[in-house]
């Protein structure tokens, strides 16, 4: 393993972005790099989040693993978050791709960075903009984890399919109660209206059910379904490497499927035994309705050490 340094920058698109790069310390020229995109959400370019206070350092662990392999990595903050500007209300999605793009553009223009090997790694959210965000970005590879091959409209039913099935569970008053406010029709028609809403809106916000909700960011997620995603995949010509963990209640691991059934030579699909959101070992039993207990508890955890492995001798072997 490489020692390492670290230089903050900051990239301008509409609005300046800072974030670290983390430098493999060797006597190469230049060296392939990684972008680390990251999920919705608080958290900042470490992984790390305020509201709730969960300190995994998630990003950070993934960034230097992959630079003591001998890659440069770039993980920012994204818009709104941490030091970089920005209104997390009023921003879009198309404005987080156009941040992923400034990122790739800014690696391609730094003299440590062999500019034909850029490779996009998207977590969550970060997954469906790295795929967007490549058409127009040529990059050399992608890397999707927790989040491949779906719009965002369908894991936030996969998460209501797993609290109703732990709803099913519970006994007493509680369970009786809850089983009676939220059914699979009812989830499905709430999902429905939000969905409609955010389609019809026109602004950057819109008030839903009494809140102040980003609309642009949901009525743009919303214009790419599943299958239009999934195109874009079948129409990359470059290496990917797609894996989600079994343990998983944010992003459905069945969903690599669609992966496999392109037939792409250089697409590779990777299931992880008992591997959360998080990318953290869980052995529990799948949960939402105490995740965020789950996050806490884990938070100082590796990650997992699969994925290290898998992620690991698949960039070595595509980009070293």
């Amino acid at each position: 393993m490489l020692s390492i340094y670290e230089e903050n920058f900051s990239v301008t698109t509409d609005v300046t972005l800072r974030g670290t790069l983390a430098i493999p310390e060797a006597s190469e020229e230049k060296y392939p790099a990684i972008v680390i995109i990251n999920g919705s959400g608080g958290a900042d370019r470490d992984g790390n989040m305020k509201k709730p206070a969960i300190r995994a350092n998630l990003y950070k662990d993934l960034a230097h693993y992959l630079t003591q392999l001998g890659f440069i990595s770039l993980r920012y903050d994204k818009r709104s978050v941490g030091e970089s500007e920005g209104d997390p209300i009023k921003s879009g999605m198309m404005d987080l791709v156009k941040d992923v793009r400034g990122m790739v553009q800014f690696l391609k223009s730094h003299p440590k960075v062999d500019p034909t090997k850029v490779i996009l790694l998207g977590h969550s959210e970060g997954c469906i903009l790295a795929t967007i965000a490549q058409q127009e970005t040529p990059v050399a590879g992608m890397v999707l984890i927790a989040g491949a091959a779906t719009s965002i409209k369908e894991p936030m039913m996969y998460q209501n399919l797993i609290i109703l099935d732990e709803i099913q569970k519970l006994k007493g008053l509680k369970g009786t109660l809850l089983r009676y406010l939220l059914t699979e029709e009812k989830l499905r028609k709430q999902l429905d209206d939000l969905f409609q809403k955010m389609m019809m809106s026109e602004g950057d916000t819109l008030r839903y059910k009494l809140k102040k909700t980003p609309a642009r960011w949901f009525r743009e997620h919303f214009s790419y379904s599943s299958e239009a995603i999934v195109e874009l995949l079948d129409k990359c010509e470059y290496p990917i490497l797609a894996i989600t963990g079994d343990k998983d209640v944010q992003a459905d691991c069945n969903d690599l499927n669609r992966i496999k059934q392109l037939e792409k030579p250089n697409a590779k699909t990777v299931v992880i035994k008992n591997m959360d959101h998080m990318l953290k070992e869980f052995k529990g039993e799948k949960t939402v309705l105490n995740l965020m207990k789950q996050y806490k508890q884990e938070a100082k955890d590796p990650i997992h050490p699969q994925l290290k492995i898998e992620l690991g001798n698949w960039v070595t072997e595509q980009y070293l």
